[in-house]
């Protein structure tokens, strides 16, 4: 999806602005960040950039910036939802709302005692892309378990996505069987993105019961999902490791450190659930640091 056709679901106060700012901002933009009362931003290169009422961008702020109103979130929110809110109540409970083609806009605001978001402050709007061939130089430590750990907005769903597409279609004559638990359609763009011809995807919420769906029913050799939350997700992990099957996973993570305070990270290294780590830099594009599981273990701050 483009930024002009995400611009379509942003209110037109706005979307007026940012249809003309440069094309080469457009082509390299991550996220279109509005705020009730503050600048609409535009994240670019992991960068904050600044729209301004001439479409001009600028990573400088000035009072000249254009500023988004209540009611240009409020437009924005219901446009986002197709003016159905009730359809994606469950979402906005989560904090997001799932656009087409595996973009996502995330919600704040004030939320009521049911989880419910009651007005909205804050909307940031993910754009998805496919960058082909970006996770080639993982594809032969994927074939053990791996985990594509990085900073938010390091491109980890981007490289997950096309890891399983390299798997599916493996250059090498061998089509793994792959099957994806797209929980929140990203991986997937619910459909209109490239897996692969030998690629199943499970859509839901429940990651653990979707692991478990994928071993008994699929036979799958990879099982791909982004983030590994809860133990109840690590025990049905480790099921499909008993059972021989691949695991591919994604965390936020800057630095070794940073996996060491997560503890279900710790137990995946530590169980053999995953044979290497990938870190990826906070700028996409740039290479990423493969870590053995082993080597994880014999560091002192792990």
């Amino acid at each position: 999806m483009t930024f002009d056709d995400m611009t379509l679901q942003i209110a037109d106060n706005l979307k007026r602005k940012l249809l003309f700012i440069p094309d080469n901002i457009k082509q390299n933009c991550e996220e279109i960040r509005l705020r009730t009362g503050l600048p609409v931003c535009l994240t670019v290169g992991g960068k904050t950039l600044f729209v301004y009422s001439d479409s001009s961008v600028c990573d400088i702020y000035s009072p000249d910036a254009l500023i988004a109103s209540k009611d240009d979130l409020k437009e924005t929110l219901a446009l986002l939802c197709k003016h159905s809110v009730y359809l994606h109540e469950n979402e906005m409970r989560q904090g997001f709302i799932s656009l087409p083609n595996g973009c996502r806009a995330g919600v704040c605001g004030e939320f009521n005692a049911e989880g419910m978001l009651t007005s909205v402050t804050s909307i940031n709007i993910r754009i998805a892309r496919q960058i082909f061939n970006c996770a080639k130089p993982l594809l032969p430590f994927s074939k053990r378990g791996l985990l594509i750990a990085g900073p938010p907005g390091s491109g980890k769903t981007t490289v997950l996505r096309d890891l399983v597409r390299l798997l599916s279609n493996d250059d090498g004559g061998e089509y793994y069987r792959v099957a994806v638990i797209d929980s929140r359609g990203e991986i997937s763009g619910r459909g209109t993105l490239d897996l692969g011809v030998n690629t199943d995807v499970l859509r839901t919420e429940d990651k653990a019961t979707g692991v478990e769906i994928a071993l008994r029913t699929m036979y799958p050799q990879f099982i791909v999902f982004d983030e590994i939350g809860t133990l109840r997700e690590l025990q049905s992990v480790s099921q499909c490791f008993n059972a021989g099957v691949n695991i591919i996973t994604t965390a936020h993570a800057h630095s070794k450190c940073d996996l060491k305070r997560r503890e279900i990270i710790q137990k995946m290294i530590s169980h053999n659930v995953v044979s290497y780590v990938a870190l990826l830099p906070e700028n996409i594009g740039e290479n990423p640091i493969v870590i053995s599981a082993g080597d994880l273990k014999k560091y002192d701050d792990f």
